[in-house]
C-alpha cells in the first residue's frame, strides 16, 4: 500500500443513536488493546470511519475484533477500505503528517470525554458546544493569529454552513464570546481551582497543534494558508466531536460576529503572510446530511434489509418526511431505524414513541393498503404512521387516527399539517372503542400493544376487511398478526411478523407492565404482565443465588431469528418468557452471562432463569458461524426449571421447527379446540387465542 494510503474500516452501526455508547463501550477497548498505531474517526451517518495504521505484528487484529463485534450483534458490518488523506486540504505533506498525529490524540480524547459523559452524566463541567469553542480557541491563540485573524477563520468555517436563525444567535451571544476569550491554561482559575482540569490534556493537544501549524508555517512548509488549514481542521474536530450541522452554523456565526464586532483585546503577533484561500472543496465526510439524503439512506436500508417488499410501500416511506413528526429528535436520530420516545410517565418510563421506522414497514407491507380504501388506526403516535397511510390511500381515501392524551392528539395534528396531509382525521379517545362514526373500514390497524382483540375492532371491519394489531400473545411475546374473516365466520391469522409495542392505556382493553427489580442498584428488572403470576419478594437478589447451567445442543445461523423459538417457549412454560432488561455493569461484572436480547426469562416462585447464547464448536455444512442456545438458573430450584427450558427448546427444535404457526381469535363462549401437541389455548379478558403449529 502507498505511504499515502492508509487501511480504512467502515462500521456501520445497528443503531445509529447508540453509536456513540457501542464505540466507548467496544471500539476503544480494542483500539487501546494494539494491532493500530495512529488511529482515528470520522463520523458520516450511519458510519464511522476508522483510519489507522496496522501493527506490522499483528496486522489483522483490528479485522478479527470487528468480526466479533459483527457476529454478536453489536454492530451491524464493517467493510474494508483505503483512506486517501486530503493531503493539499491540510497543507502539503508536512501539514498532513501532522495532522495525522493531531486526529490521532483528539480522537482518543473524543472517547474519552464521552466516556466520562456515560459513566457520570452530570460530571462534565461543559457541554459539546462549549468544547467546541474553548478547545479550538485555545489552538488558535496558539498558532499566533491575533483578534481579526481568529475571526477570519471562523468566517471560512461560517461560509460552509447555511445561515442559522438569528433569534438563536441573539440568546447565546454573550456565552460564546466568554468561550472564545477565557484562559483555559494549565495556570487559569479555571484549571487550577479543578472546574476544567480535566481538561488539560486536551487542551495541550490542541496548543501544540497550533504552535506545530504555525511553525510549518513559519519554515515555509505550508503548502496553504495557515488560517485555511486551520478551518479545515476546525471542521474535522466538530465532526470528531458529533458536533451537529445547526450548532456548527450557529457557533461558527457567533464566533465570528463576536471578533468583528468587537475591538482587538487580544495579544497581536506579526502576520503570517498567508495567501488568501478559502476551505470551499471540504470533503463530505465532514457535512452532515440533508433530511432528504438521510430519509433515502434509511428507506435504501430498509428496502435491503427485507423491510420494505413492494414499491408503494417504498414510496410513501420516500414521501412522508419523519422529521416533521418528530421535531425534538436530531435528524440523524429521526432518520435512524429506531424509536424516539415522545412522551414519559412520572418515573421516567417511556409510554409514547414514534415506531422503529422498520416495524412501520413491515406492518404497512401486512396491512396491504389500496388506494381509495378506509383505514382506522389505533394509537396517533407521533402522526407519522397515519401520515404514511394517507398517502397510501391517496385523496379519494380517508384515514381515522386515535390516542387517548389531548397533547399527543395535538402533536400529530401539528405534524400532519406541516407535510400537507389533509385526508387524515385525529380524534381524541380510546382506541379499544374504535370510532364508529366513520366505519366500516378496509383496515383497521393498532399501533399499540394489546393483550386482547376488542370486539369494537371487528365489528367496524367492513366485508373483506383485513385486522392488523400487535397482540402480546403471553408474557412479553408480542407479535404484529394480520387476521381475516373466513367463509366458517372464523378470525384466522394471514401472516405475522415479531414486533412489540407501547401497551394500551386507560382504557377497556388497558395491559399494564409491572417492573420488577431483580437488584438493588436497578441494573437487571424483570418486566411481567397480569397474565403472569409472580412473587416479586421471592425474586429480590435471586441473581446472587445458587446457579445452574445447561447446554441446549440447539443452534442458529448468526442472522437467523430465534422468535418462533421465543414463541413457543412463552406457550410451553407455565409462566410464559418476560423480558429481562440489563444494563452493561451487570454483564460486565458477571452476575449475568451474555443474556439473549429479546423475551429471556422465565421464572417460579423464587426461581428464575434466562437463555444466552455462545459460539457452538461447529459450523453450518455451508462454513456459517452458528450459535448455540444455553439456559442459566438461579434459585431454589435453579436445576429443576432449567432442565424444564432446555427440553422445552430441544422439543421445539425436534418436532417443531420446521413447521408453520397460525393464530385464530375466538369468542370466550365458543367451544374449546381439541388438544394436540403443537396446539395452545389461552383465554384472555376479551377473546380465546389459539395458536397452532401445523
Amino acid at each position: 500500500m502507498p505511504d499515502d494510503e492508509w487501511p480504512q474500516r467502515v462500521i456501520e452501526f445497528t443503531d445509529w443513536p447508540d453509536a456513540e455508547r457501542v464505540a466507548v463501550a467496544h471500539l476503544r477497548p480494542i483500539l487501546d488493546s494494539g494491532g493500530t498505531r495512529q488511529w482515528s474517526f470520522i463520523r458520516k451517518a450511519p458510519t464511522w470511519r476508522l483510519r489507522y495504521r496496522p501493527d506490522p505484528a499483528d496486522p489483522t487484529y483490528l479485522d478479527q475484533a470487528l468480526d466479533t463485534l459483527v457476529a454478536d450483534g453489536t454492530v451491524r458490518e464493517w467493510v474494508p477500505g483505503i483512506y486517501e488523506p486530503e493531503t493539499a486540504a491540510f497543507g502539503g505533506p508536512d501539514g498532513m503528517e501532522l495532522a495525522h498525529e493531531f486526529f490521532h490524540r483528539d480522537s482518543r480524547h473524543v472517547l474519552d470525554e464521552l466516556a466520562c459523559q456515560q459513566q457520570n452524566p452530570g460530571s462534565p463541567v461543559l457541554g459539546r458546544r462549549e468544547l467546541a469553542i474553548v478547545l479550538f480557541s485555545a489552538c488558535l491563540r496558539a498558532a499566533g493569529l491575533d483578534w481579526y485573524e481568529q475571526g477570519d477563520v471562523w468566517a471560512r468555517v461560517e461560509a460552509e454552513r447555511q445561515h442559522p436563525d438569528r433569534a438563536l444567535l441573539q440568546r447565546h451571544r454573550v456565552a460564546v464570546r466568554r468561550l472564545v476569550t477565557v484562559d483555559v491554561g494549565p495556570h487559569s482559575s479555571p484549571v487550577a481551582d479543578g472546574r476544567l482540569a480535566y481538561l488539560t490534556d486536551w487542551v495541550t493537544t490542541f496548543e501544540w497543534a497550533g504552535q506545530q501549524l504555525a511553525h510549518l508555517n513559519r519554515r515555509g512548509r505550508l503548502e496553504r494558508g495557515l488560517r485555511a488549514v486551520l478551518a479545515h481542521h476546525l471542521i474535522f474536530h466538530w465532526n470528531r466531536l458529533g458536533l451537529p450541522r445547526e450548532d456548527q452554523s450557529a457557533l461558527s456565526t457567533l464566533a465570528k460576529e463576536v471578533v468583528m464586532g468587537t475591538s482587538d483585546n487580544a495579544a497581536s503577533t506579526p502576520g503570517t503572510g498567508e495567501a488568501a484561500t478559502t476551505v470551499t472543496g471540504v470533503s463530505s465526510d465532514t457535512i452532515e446530511t440533508s433530511p432528504d439524503d438521510l430519509r433515502a439512506h434509511l428507506v435504501d436500508q430498509l428496502v435491503q434489509d427485507g423491510s420494505i417488499r413492494t414499491a408503494r410501500v417504498e414510496q410513501a416511506m420516500r414521501a412522508v418526511p419523519r422529521h416533521l413528526f418528530v421535531p425534538q429528535a436530531p435528524l440523524e436520530k429521526a432518520y435512524s431505524n429506531t424509536t424516539v420516545d415522545t412522551k414519559y410517565d412520572s418515573a421516567g418510563r417511556s409510554i409514547s414513541c414514534a415506531s422503529q421506522p422498520g416495524i412501520v414497514a413491515l406492518m404497512l407491507e401486512q396491512l396491504h393498503v389500496e388506494p381509495g380504501m378506509k383505514v382506522l388506526e389505533l394509537g396517533a403516535g407521533t402522526g407519522f404512521n397515519a401520515g404514511l397511510l394517507g398517502h397510501l390511500v391517496g385523496e379519494q381515501g380517508h384515514v381515522t387516527t386515535l390516542d387517548v392524551d389531548d397533547d399527543i392528539v395535538e402533536g400529530a395534528r401539528i405534524g400532519l399539517k406541516a407535510a400537507g396531509l389533509g385526508n387524515v382525521t385525529v380524534i381524541l379517545g380510546d382506541g379499544a372503542q374504535g370510532y364508529a362514526a366513520n366505519a366500516p373500514y378496509d383496515r383497521i390497524v393498532a399501533t399499540v400493544g394489546a393483550h386482547a382483540v376488542p370486539l369494537a375492532w371487528l365489528d367496524q371491519l367492513a366485508p373483506g376487511g383485513r385486522l392488523l394489531s400487535p397482540l402480546r400473545l403471553r408474557g412479553s411475546v408480542s407479535r404484529s398478526i394480520a387476521f381475516e374473516r373466513d367463509a366458517e365466520g372464523r378470525w384466522r391469522s394471514v401472516g405475522s411478523e415479531m414486533n412489540t409495542f407501547m401497551p394500551l392505556r386507560r382504557g377497556i382493553a388497558d395491559d399494564p407492565r409491572i417492573f420488577v427489580p431483580l437488584t438493588e442498584d436497578g441494573s437487571v428488572t424483570l418486566v411481567t404482565n397480569g397474565d403472569q403470576t409472580v412473587d416479586t419478594d421471592a425474586l429480590t437478589d435471586v441473581l446472587n443465588q445458587p446457579r445452574a447451567e445447561a447446554w441446549t445442543g440447539v443452534t442458529f445461523r448468526g442472522p437467523e431469528s430465534p422468535e418462533w423459538l421465543e414463541l413457543w417457549l412463552t406457550c410451553a412454560l407455565p409462566n410464559g418468557l418476560s423480558r429481562m432488561p440489563a444494563k452493561r455493569e451487570a454483564i460486565d461484572s458477571g452476575l449475568l452471562t451474555n443474556p439473549y436480547a429479546s423475551s429471556t426469562a422465565t421464572f417460579d416462585k423464587g426461581t428464575l432463569t434466562y437463555l444466552t447464547r455462545r459460539k457452538a464448536d461447529h459450523t453450518a455444512e455451508d462454513g456459517a458461524t452458528l450459535y448455540e442456545f444455553g439456559v442459566i438458573g438461579h434459585g431454589p430450584d435453579a436445576d429443576h426449571l432449567t432442565e424444564r427450558v432446555t427440553e422445552a427448546v430441544r422439543t421445539w427444535d425436534s418436532d417443531f421447527r420446521t413447521r408453520n404457526v397460525a393464530f385464530e381469535i375466538r369468542p370466550l363462549d365458543a367451544p374449546s379446540p381439541e388438544q394436540k401437541p403443537g396446539r395452545f389455548t389461552f383465554d384472555n379478558p376479551l377473546n380465546r387465542i389459539v395458536i397452532e403449529w401445523q
